[in-house]
């Protein structure tokens, strides 16, 4: 058994080391993700110090410490076979609310983890998404600055020209069309080049798209009639010709003079961002299947995709896709009508999405930049489905643990028993001289106060067997408010004559008998021990109490003679002796009470002493008929007998008053009848604070005294 006890402090360093080994290991597969070894690296390193780890760290140091805990302090002592399942049992217990505790833990930390990666995740991949949109809308910015910018240097170029006469004069048209030709070669964007006068007809033109359309030349009739309207203008995107093409065209007027000039023609250029602008902005700055950037307007009651969505098949035209705005739970749609911001929702294939919307200056676009939550959480999930394997693992290994614990708590448990086996042979011997010559309890105890031993008389007194007294401590006897107390006492040097104290112990039945302990140590076989005498001194503490409890009485009653002597009106000496009877008696109530003749013959008292606390003003007492009159003063009264109520609890008779004189800490009453030439005309009652309070001798010198107040008052002149 020592061998598999030795085993077990072996297995449990070993679990301890598999445990450690399973903290880098499964910290390094939590937190891979990174290609680069060196990123990877910095990560584990991080997650080792991070708080969640710390928490970890924690849970893991303290079932280490309490396996160690377990294995060093071993059993405290010896249990008989019949104990030993319970023990056991016990011992079971502890260990599998040890295991939970530590499962619980280890489960709590780990998904507050990964509601933290979770939280985290969604932010960094929504300012991913927000930073996508912006530098997009960025990017088209730029582009509609340098289309602008275009068109500003071609008109600065045509306003040196005779532009009136054209189209007739050759020579000025065929500059102009050198200077077209030269604007459309720069840039495959740029579809067409057209100069329109005032009136709507077009003076020079270039390029496949150069042909107005009815748009296009209503707005730059406008431009040249109206001097305010000489802005840049934009006519946005839009499809035109057979077949429909998509077109987006960039107006200036074209003044004699810089500045605010008539206006000699409106310079309209013809572009086709399809060309070069929404390609690149539908292109994802990183790898992803799932991702993509498209540019949006409001269109009535809809959302028109100005660039087709790539992943919806087949995939349409320019233009051509469109979702009505009613359905705000669509992203695009939400960011037609919110503007800029990150939001979460099905997409037009009916996808969970993460969009950033973000508008663009100078047109009505919106970039919406998405990517479906499924790639997004792909990875934190695979993460987060590691690390239940590796909380799973470890709550498995704290499993093992507490396994190793109990089978090296049981073992050497059996190991304690073997030697208390051994022991006890040796002891008997001893003990049964003791037993015989012993009168009163018996034990027998280590010097750390396990019980050795108990006789029958101790088994008899205290309620527990032989075998249950050989698994308690002497400490078990005593009561929780006095273990300083007999730890004071029982770890004081060993004098040559022994202890001797009185103190209060503790049946197994939980109740509780003064004692007389004496004692002292002896060796037997080499060992040290004490032997304890133990007398139970219940009737002695008792008479000591009833003594002090009657000579409070006869001192009461003493000074209750002067009273009676000296008083000159009948309520003057109610009252002083009632509060004498509370003061020297220890009662805790008096009164005196007096009959009243009225129809509900009620009572009238006259002197009160002691907490009554309203007590006698509400009990309704009376002394003719009913259940308010069959208590001890109303039968005292009625009847002229004395009445003794020994426990409020148990006596049914008081039941009306019961409560209310709990609630006062009265749990014991007697009423003596007051008499003169043989006709009750007042009661006395006293109330104390313990139930059976009332005894034979006391009751004598109470009657006594009632002889004493009636004579006294029959002195008195009347009223």
């Amino acid at each position: 058994m020592s061998r598999w006890f030795d085993n077990s402090r072996w297995l449990f360093a070993a679990v301890i080391v598999v445990g450690v080994g399973l903290i880098f290991v499964g910290t390094w597969v939590v937190t891979a993700g990174p290609a680069d070894p060196v990123a990877h690296t910095a990560a584990f390193l991080k997650h080792l110090v991070s708080p969640w780890m710390l928490a970890a760290y924690v849970v893991a140091w303290s079932l280490i410490g309490f396996g160690a805990w377990r294995l060093r302090s071993g059993p405290k002592r010896a249990v008989d076979l019949r104990d030993l399942r319970t023990v056991m049992k016990r011992t079971t217990l502890r260990l599998v609310s040890a295991w939970l505790i530590a499962a619980v833990s280890l489960a709590a930390i780990g998904f507050l983890y990964i509601s933290d990666l979770e939280n985290t995740s969604r932010e960094e991949r929504s300012s991913q998404q927000e930073s996508v949109a912006r530098l997009k809308a960025q990017q088209i910015d730029k582009w509609l600055l340098e289309r602008t910018i275009d068109v500003n240097l071609l008109a600065t170029s045509l306003r040196g020209l005779p532009l009136g006469s054209l189209p007739a004069d050759r020579d000025v048209e065929q500059l102009v069309q050198l200077l077209f030709a030269e604007v459309l070669a720069g840039d495959a964007e740029r579809t067409g080049v057209s100069l329109i006068a005032s009136d709507g007809k077009v003076l020079a033109q270039a390029g496949e798209d150069s042909t107005p359309d009815k748009e296009t030349t209503q707005a730059a009739m406008a431009f040249a009639a109206n001097p305010a309207e000489r802005r840049r203008g934009i006519i946005d995107v839009h499809l035109d010709g057979t077949p429909p093409r998509p077109r987006m065209v960039f107006l200036l007027p074209i003044t004699s003079h810089p500045g605010n000039g008539p206006t000699t023609a409106v310079l309209a250029m013809t572009v086709d961002p399809f060309q070069g602008l929404l390609p690149q902005i539908a292109t994802w700055p990183t790898t992803s299947r799932s991702s993509e950037a498209v540019v949006v307007r409001r269109e009535g009651d809809d959302v028109v995709f100005i660039s087709p969505p790539p992943l919806l098949k087949p995939v349409p035209g320019p233009l051509a896709f469109r979702a009505p705005l009613a359905d705000n739970m669509l992203p695009s749609a939400k960011a037609a009508l919110e503007g800029d911001g990150v939001r979460s929702g099905p997409d037009y294939r009916g996808v969970e999405v993460l969009t950033a919307s973000r508008r663009v200056s100078g047109v009505p676009w919106i970039v919406v930049a998405k990517t479906d939550l499924e790639e997004i959480t792909r990875p934190l999930r695979r993460k987060e489905f590691t690390l239940i394997v590796v909380i799973g693992a470890a709550v498995g290994l704290a499993a093992i643990t507490m396994i190793v614990l109990w089978r090296a708590e049981y073992v050497s448990l059996l190991a304690v028993q073997a030697r208390h086996v051994e022991e006890h042979a040796a002891m008997s011997r001893h003990f049964g001289t003791l037993i015989r010559r012993a009168r009163d309890m018996v034990l027998l105890s280590r010097p750390d106060g396990l019980i050795v031993e108990a006789n029958e008389a101790a088994v008899a007194a205290y309620g527990y067997s032989a075998g249950e007294f050989r698994a308690l401590n002497v400490r078990d006897l005593v009561l929780p408010e006095d273990l300083a107390r007999f730890d004071a006492i029982w770890n004081a040097p060993n004098t040559p004559d022994g202890l001797l104290v009185e103190a209060v112990n503790r049946r197994k039945d939980g109740t509780v008998f003064p004692i007389e302990v004496s004692g002292n140590a002896i060796e037997v076989d080499g060992r040290m021990y004490r032997q304890i005498f133990i007398r139970d001194i219940t009737k002695r503490k008792a008479l000591e109490v009833e003594v002090a409890r009657l000579s409070r009485v006869q001192s009461a009653l003493q000074a209750t003679t002067s009273v009676l002597l000296r008083a000159g009106q009948e309520t003057e000496l109610f009252q002083e002796m009632c509060e004498i009877l509370v003061q020297l008696g220890g009662y805790r109530m008096t009164f005196v009470g007096m009959p009243n003749s009225d129809e509900g013959k009620t009572v009238r008292f006259v002197a009160i002493a002691g907490v009554e606390n309203g007590y006698l003003a509400g009990a309704a007492i009376s002394w003719g008929e009913g259940a308010r009159s069959v208590g001890p003063t109303g039968t005292a009264l009625r009847t002229g007998e004395m009445q003794v109520n020994q426990n409020f609890i148990t006596n049914p008779a008081v039941a009306p008053w019961r409560d209310e004189a709990l609630k006062r800490g009265y749990h014991a009453s007697i009423c003596l009848p007051l008499k003169i030439d043989g006709k009750v005309f007042a009661c006395l009652g006293l109330y104390a604070e313990q139930p059976e309070a009332f005894d034979e001798e006391e009751v004598r010198l109470l009657l006594a005294l009632t002889e004493d107040i009636a004579y006294a008052v029959s002195r008195l002149p009347r009223s």
